[in-house]
Parts: C-alpha cells; structure tokens; sequence
C-alpha cells in the first residue's frame, strides 16, 4: 500500500485531475477542503504528503502550509502548492513560506506523478539516520554507517538524534527541507557548493528549480544568522555557489 496523499482543495476542475492521476498510479487520496479546521483534519490524517490549492487572490492555502509546520507532528510533512493563475512571485512566495515544491494547473499528469513521487523518494531517501560519507569525504544519509549525536559549528548546533537545530542557545523551528540542507552544509563546512550541488544532494530531484536553494538559503539565514543581510555562516561565494564557514562567530 502506497502512503495517503492529502489534498486540500476549493472544488475545482484542477484538483480532479490531480486526484485523477494520482489514484490511477495507485497512492490512496484524501480530500478535505481547505478550511478553519482543515489543520486538524490533516493532524489526523497523518498523511505522507499535502497537496494545498491556491488561487492568485488566496493566501489560505500560504497560511495553512505555515500552519502545519507550527505542528509538531506535521513539521517534517511534505507540502505541494497547487497553483491556478499564480504568477512567478506568488511561486516564490510558496516556497520562501515552507512549501517543497509545487504543481501548476498546467502539469501533465505525467509531471504529477513524478514531482509527487520525486518528493516522497526524497524525504524516504534523507532520513538522515544514520550519516554517512562517500569516498571524497562527503557526507551523506546512509544506513549502514555509525551515527554522530551532535554537530556543531560556532553558535549553531544540530542534535541528530531529536532533530533538533539550537542557534546562540535558543531552538529554532525548520522544514523538512531546512534541516537537511543545514544539516548537510554543516557536516560539509568551509566547502562551497554549487546550487545544482546542492540540489543533488539534498533535494534529489529533478524537476526542482534552482531558484529553490536560493528561496531555502534565505529561509535559513533568518533563522541562524544575526543579520541575514548581511551572513556570518552561511555566504555566498560569487560566481560558485554557498558555503557554510566553520566556527564561525
């Protein structure tokens, strides 16, 4: 049995497509629509993955993927925005507000079933428990190697063990998403990473925009940075990509 998919919808033609395609491959769906207690019915669905519908006039849908990731059971749950009419900046938008990735109502269903599937295989893939490293000394999730507890660097450190992240003493919320991209930065610090790097590594695949590391960048930089105009840890190196400085102050 496929894990449930949640979508979250406003009765459109767009969300019957998307249920459509996704059924026909064989993942169970669940349909709610996105209201005050829409929340709750996810809680208790515990689904794999949300979709939410969103139009260019809504921010519910915005509002609810921020919502699940206030819940703690929910934090780590992939989210897909499902855009009608939403020009790029409300793309952006999406993802700078916690969404993993997102499907427009011009997706094939072919496009459907694979960015839904390319996400469940990347948060299955990156569990990151335990760690490990490929020959040039890359760190990377793999079972089959010994876990590190905790990793640290300057006021940041990670607790591998509870997924927990503490910046100058206090915990900091993060996606799915922003855990691993810190936490695989941090395990390569001082190494400069080239965006398409990076979604190798982290994000895995392959129709994920390289925008998208730069949207999850800015996320993390106003969580761990003092000044996140003006990064103490996490810089960009022009012309390369970004870095993560080790202990850096």
């Amino acid at each position: 049995m496929r894990p449930v998919v949640c979508v979250c919808e406003r009765k459109s033609d767009v969300v019957i497509h998307v249920v459509d395609c996704l059924e026909q491959e064989g993942f169970p769906v669940r349909t709610l629509l996105a209201s005050s207690d829409a929340i709750q019915r996810v809680t208790n669905l515990d689904p794999a993955l949300v979709i939410i519908e969103t139009s260019h006039s809504e921010r519910s849908a915005l509002d609810l993927c921020g919502a699940i990731r206030q819940v703690s059971s929910l934090s780590s749950t992939p989210v897909i925005l499902l855009l009608a009419n939403v020009p790029e900046e409300g793309r952006i938008l999406g993802l700078e507000g916690g969404a993993d990735d997102y499907l427009t109502e011009s997706s094939s269903g072919r496009e459907i079933v694979a960015r839904v599937g390319a996400v469940m295989r990347r948060f299955a893939r990156y569990e990151l428990h335990p760690v490990g490293f490929t020959a040039d000394g890359l760190f990377f999730p793999d079972s089959r190697a010994a876990l590190r507890r905790t990793i640290k660097s300057g006021d940041i450190e990670i607790d591998t063990i509870a997924m927990k992240i503490v910046v100058r003493g206090n915990e900091i919320e993060t996606s799915n998403l922003e855990f691993r991209l810190l936490y695989y930065l941090l395990h390569n610090q001082g190494r400069v990473f080239s965006r398409d790097q990076l979604l190798s590594a982290v994000w895995g695949a392959e129709f994920v925009e390289l925008r998208s590391v730069d949207t999850c960048i800015r996320r993390i930089r106003r969580k761990i940075e003092p000044e996140p105009l003006r990064p103490t840890y996490l810089k960009t190196v022009r012309g390369a990509g970004y870095c993560l400085q080790p202990n850096a102050a």
